[in-house]
Order: C-alpha cells, then sequence, then structure tokens
C-alpha cells in the first residue's frame, strides 16, 4: 500500500511526510499540487502516522473529524487557485483585447520603449524580411524561395537569447524559417493572440499537455488588424 501510494505523490511531499512522520507537525493543502495529490497525501499520512497543521490546529488524518475539515481546506485551496488561475487568464485576454500584451516579438520586429511593436531599425534584417516577401510574391512557393535563398548564398536572421537580451544571429536559409515568415500575421501588421491551444490527452493512464501550434483563424481570440508597420504593401 505504501509504495503505491508514494509511486504517485510527489517527491517533495513525500520526503516532507517521511521528515515528520511521528513527530513534529507540517502544514498545509498547498503542500499538493491538486485535490487528488492532497487526499493522497492524507492517506500516506495516516498510513506513516504523520501529523499536519495550519494557523488554527494540528490534525490527525487517522481521526474522520480531522479528515472531513483537511478534505475541506484541500478543497477550498483548490478552488482558490483555480479562481486565481481564471482571473489571471481573463486579464491577459483583455489586455490582449486592447493590442497592449506583446511577450516576444518576431525577428524583423522589436519592442518599443512604450511595448509597441516596431520594425527593426536595422537596415540589413529588415532588407532581408522584405526580400523573403519579393521573393514569395515573384516565385510563388515557399520551397522556391528557399532554394533561392539557398543559391544566393542569402543568409537569414534569427532571434537568439530573452526579449530583455535578445541578439540577432545570421544563419543559412532553412525551409522552415521562411515558411514561418510568410505564415506569421504580424508581417502583415496584424496583432493575433490565441493562435495556439493547449491539448490535454489522456496516454498510458498518464495526463499528458501538448500544445496544438495550428488553429483556425476564425477560432483565434483576437485579431487586430493595422495594429502596426507591415511588411506587406
Amino acid at each position: 500500500m505504501r509504495n503505491g501510494i508514494t509511486q504517485t505523490l510527489p517527491a517533495e511531499i513525500v520526503q516532507v511526510a517521511r521528515k515528520h512522520s511521528g513527530n513534529s507537525p507540517r502544514s498545509s493543502p498547498r503542500l499538493a499540487r491538486n485535490g487528488r495529490d492532497w487526499h493522497t497525501l492524507l492517506e500516506f499520512c495516516s498510513v506513516v502516522d504523520a501529523l499536519l497543521i495550519d494557523a488554527e490546529a494540528v490534525y490527525d488524518p487517522r481521526l474522520t473529524n480531522d479528515r472531513l475539515l483537511l478534505g475541506m481546506k484541500g478543497t477550498i485551496s483548490e478552488m482558490e487557485v483555480a479562481s486565481f488561475r481564471e482571473r489571471a487568464q481573463a486579464a491577459l485576454l483583455q489586455k490582449a483585447q486592447r493590442g497592449a500584451l506583446v511577450r516576444r516579438v518576431p525577428v524583423g520586429y522589436v519592442k518599443g520603449s512604450d511595448g509597441r511593436i516596431e520594425k527593426d531599425p536595422d537596415a540589413r534584417v529588415s532588407a532581408t524580411i522584405d526580400l523573403i516577401f519579393r521573393k514569395f510574391a515573384e516565385l510563388g512557393s515557399v520551397r522556391q524561395v528557399y532554394f533561392w535563398l539557398d543559391q544566393q548564398h542569402i543568409q537569414l536572421p534569427v532571434v537568439r537569447g530573452t526579449e530583455e537580451a535578445r541578439a540577432v544571429v545570421w544563419l543559412p536559409a532553412r525551409c522552415h524559417a521562411v515558411l514561418s515568415v510568410l505564415k506569421n500575421p504580424v508581417y502583415a501588421g496584424a496583432y493575433a493572440y490565441g493562435r495556439s491551444k493547449t491539448v490535454v490527452r489522456l496516454e498510458n493512464g498518464q495526463k499528458q499537455v501538448r500544445r496544438q501550434v495550428q488553429r483556425r483563424r476564425e477560432d483565434w481570440a483576437v485579431l487586430i488588424m493595422d495594429h502596426h508597420e507591415s511588411y506587406i504593401d
């Protein structure tokens, strides 16, 4: 039984429960990541004879009344976290609806001092992005644009580092790099938010979180045209 319980708990929770087994108490529902972990922790503490404590009292998970109170506290704590997450997401959406949520800008653009999206003042970077769109209009194919850039030995700018300490490096042309420029609505002067979504699946009995990059345009949360200067006329 103990092995089954410990395998489902985060290692830090198991260490806390074992360390304080049979002596000094430990706190609180925030030891667990969610309601399932919390109730598993309560079961584990009852097995190893560990007490739990908060600002109000000391609880023994082996006692029915204490177990009931701990279960309620865990549920309340989980609801508080969920409510905070929902409010944070709503605040982000409101900021995005104003076109003001700018986390990271693609190569060819920089974030201005006021947080707005501006064209990169580096003439070489801007000229290269312009070249990609001009050649695509001429050749009509991503692969043909890539082959032409490769044949001409034209390097493409790539952003490295964090937004606060970003640096542009020049690398040989790659087809996926050309495609990412041509598919990004920001180069058309549009602000888009919610182009991707997180998909949760159950695989081999475990929750797997995967990010689905592609999302239909009509399903984007926010789309603001003429938001900033574009590379496309």
